[in-house]
């Protein structure tokens, strides 16, 4: 099993490598890909390469845990670890050059029990 410490480590540096990523595409320029439940609900060209970044980076590091991304859906893996993301937290903040964002990259683990019968 890999300690708290170790996941943390992992998320922490694929997070800096996707925020140094998005940081880049924002002096760029900022391009809207589609909106989801309202205008102001965009998801940006920058959200769509950062998730598929850090999906990347994690089948790298963690290829058997499963991947649930805000942009992107859902992979199962066989480790009972899912790796939850959001490539960009602040959307909106991003769009608007408001510099209170992040990338949030979480570790679940589901914990599966046997039962005894008997």
């Amino acid at each position: 099993m890999t300690s708290n410490a170790a996941l943390l480590s992992v998320a922490r540096h694929i997070a800096l490598e996707a925020g140094e990523l998005i940081v880049r595409l924002r002096a760029e320029g900022v391009h809207i890909a589609a909106s989801k439940s309202s205008a102001e609900d965009v998801v940006t060209f920058a959200d769509r390469k950062s998730e598929e970044y850090i999906r990347g980076r994690l089948a790298e590091l963690r290829p058997d845990d499963g991947f649930f991304g805000e942009e992107g859906g859902a992979d199962r893996g066989s480790s009972g670890l899912t790796w939850i993301v959001d490539p960009i937290d602040g959307t909106v903040n991003y769009l608007y050059g408001i510099p209170q964002f992040a990338v949030s990259i979480a570790a679940e683990l589901i914990a599966v029990r046997s039962r005894r019968i008997g």
